[in-house]
């Protein structure tokens, strides 16, 4: 349990009033009848003023308590609404950042699909060129051929 300055300098004050009370003579000052004005009312005889002072004195720091206590329920209150709100906050963008995923998974998926196409395309050219290629050099092997017989015979005879 936390407790703040205005809670313990009432403790404080609680304990002085009992360490107070615990000499018989203080007490019986408490209850000595008192003569007791009061504008407006009138004026009270045999009143012992010093258990009204305590009682109120009691009052006043049962209140204070009370409005301590509710003040304190509140800021957690509020803390909890707070803690509560953040939670949802975190799971919406935890929703948010795993669909910002699945379509980043998606576009590269695509893309890569895309260039593996345009690979193949360029495989299959590549190897239909590399196919004429070849056929263009065994043709000219055996122009080259045919040409150096034609001129072996024709020189060499």
């Amino acid at each position: 349990m936390k407790f703040n300055l205005n809670t313990l300098l009432l403790a404080l004050l609680a304990i002085l009033t009992i360490i107070f009370l615990v000499p018989g003579d203080n007490r019986n000052t408490l209850t000595a009848p008192h003569t007791l004005t009061l504008p407006g009312l009138g004026t009270f005889q045999g009143v012992p003023v010093g258990t009204y002072l305590l009682i109120g004195w009691l009052v006043t720091a049962l209140l204070y308590t009370l409005i301590n206590s509710v003040s304190r329920l509140r800021n957690q209150a509020d803390s909890a609404k707070l803690l509560r709100d953040m939670e949802s906050l975190r799971v919406n963008l935890d929703k948010a950042e795993g669909s910002r995923f699945a379509e980043l998974q998606t576009y590269l998926e695509r893309r890569l699909n895309e260039l593996q196409t345009q690979i193949s395309a360029q495989a299959s050219e590549t190897t239909g060129q590399a196919a004429r290629m070849t056929t263009l050099r065994n043709e000219l092997a055996a122009d080259l051929g045919q040409m150096d017989n034609y001129l072996k015979r024709k020189l060499g005879e």
